[in-house]
């Protein structure tokens, strides 16, 4: 009888079980800032630009060029839709874009560049803000785009790593660019001081080019020679990228490797220079914050 009487509890403490784990689960579903920002992206509308658009957008980004609102305000009000949803994504703790790098070279990026277009849109509608004069809003818009830029980056390949480096480093010289023509209160200071500090975080580039060459396995399971010099070359590639001194070894490990590898190795010296260039762009806003 005994036996009997405690089945009912033992059921009732595995439902419990698992009605807790579902409703972890589910919370961690509901803060996933990925989710959020794919519903983002559903919304934006007419982002097709010519070329020639293409340059003036990127002057105006580069800040070469200045801010015509009159060209961008009705796309950007087309949009505020979808940047409003993204800004507000960026509260919630966690992005995971849910990559599954077993897929090898056929791992999507597809968000990677719709995130570079609603990122650029972002930048545009801070300047919009300033330009009527929302100094608020167009603070809460930069702080979003740096937090936005940042996880686009997150557990993805070295090509999301680049876009996420490029909106951060426009997001960056648009936060430069509104303190030193903006007379900003403290409070809107600080919220950019704050948004610019977790930036500091970084990208993970030793880590994305390592996903972006273990997704090459598949190519030399085949040829243990070949296996064997891309096992060399992942390990140089991470050290060189926590450390500039040690390219040479790099360089020795790709020029020691069968050809048809070598050609397909992404060149460290280049993804070294767009992470300095990022870390030149914070130390730059950081100085006109101060």
């Amino acid at each position: 009888m005994k036996i009997l009487n405690a089945i009912p509890s033992v059921i009732l403490i595995a439902l419990l079980s698992a009605g807790s784990a579902l409703a972890q689960r589910n919370t961690s579903i509901s803060e996933n800032a990925a989710l959020r920002y794919w519903s983002a992206f559903s919304e934006v509308q007419d982002s097709g630009i010519t070329d020639q658009q293409a340059k003036e957008l990127n002057a105006i980004l580069d800040g070469t060029a200045p801010f015509d609102d009159s060209k961008y305000k009705d796309l950007l009000e087309k949009n505020a839709l979808a940047l409003e949803i993204m800004a507000r994504a960026t509260s919630l703790p966690i992005c995971d874009w849910g990559l599954d790098y077993g897929l090898g070279h056929d791992v999507p990026v597809d968000y990677a560049r719709k995130a570079l277009v609603l990122g650029r849109l972002n930048v545009l509608y801070a300047f919009h803000l300033l330009k009527t004069g929302n100094k608020d809003g167009a603070v809460r818009a930069l702080a979003a785009g740096l937090r936005f830029s940042h996880d686009v980056g997150n557990g993805g390949s070295l090509f999301a790593t680049l876009i996420a480096k490029d909106l951060l480093t426009s997001h960056l010289r648009a936060v430069a660019g509104a303190l030193r023509l903006e007379q900003l209160s403290n409070s809107q200071r600080s919220q950019l001081q704050t948004a610019v500090a977790r930036v500091a975080e970084g990208l993970d580039w030793p880590m994305a080019a390592k996903r972006d060459l273990e997704a090459l396995r598949g190519d030399y399971a085949g040829n243990s020679q070949t296996s064997a010099a891309l096992t060399r070359i992942i390990s140089s590639y991470v050290a060189a990228l926590n450390d500039e001194s040690k390219l040479p070894a790099l360089d020795q490990a790709v020029q020691g490797a069968p050809q048809e590898l070598a050609n397909v190795i992404p060149n460290a010296k280049r993804v070294l220079e767009q992470k300095q260039d990022l870390n030149n762009t914070l130390l730059q806003t950081r100085a006109v914050l101060q």
